[in-house]
């Protein structure tokens, strides 16, 4: 008889074990009140990307076009749509809003550029000799150039 009750009993929890999805069971105590949990809110990103004056991440950085004003007299460059200046101090590329005064810049003697970076100065050497020449103190007479470089 024992053995009878035995076999049933492992019949019993093999029966159980066969049945479960195989997820360990929800053992426990609780209290619901006012029914499950509420539906999940979807929330859809907008359409049509991000607005043309914020800064450009991912593709559109890559396809973005920096303007810039290359003084080539003192070897500076201005973004154009930011107005901060790239200028070299000490051996090292330095980025300000205004120039030290120990930096001048005839601003009627630039040659404007068109890159795809916004770190002009790596371009600075070929700059330097591509550009030497213009502005005032060269005596061209033009007092500009303007490249449309594609870097």
């Amino acid at each position: 008889m024992k053995k009878t009750l035995l076999l049933t009993g492992l019949g019993a929890l093999m029966l159980a074990g066969c049945a479960t999805d195989g997820r360990s069971p929800n053992v426990g105590v609780g209290v619901s009140v006012g029914g499950g949990a509420p539906p999940p809110v979807i929330v859809e990103a907008p359409r049509g990307g991000p607005p043309t004056w914020a800064l450009a991440h991912g593709r559109r950085a890559k396809e973005a076009r920096y303007r810039y004003y290359y003084y080539p007299v003192s070897g500076v460059y201005m973004n154009v749509s930011t107005g901060g200046y790239f200028y070299l101090s000490g051996g090292t590329w330095q980025v300000a809003m205004t120039l030290p005064s120990t930096v001048g810049l005839d601003t009627s003697n630039y040659v404007s550029l068109e890159l795809e970076t916004d770190k002009p100065y790596l371009y600075y050497e070929e700059h330097k000799v591509k550009y030497k020449g213009h502005g005032r103190s060269q005596g061209n007479g033009r007092g500009r150039g303007h490249g449309n470089e594609k870097h």
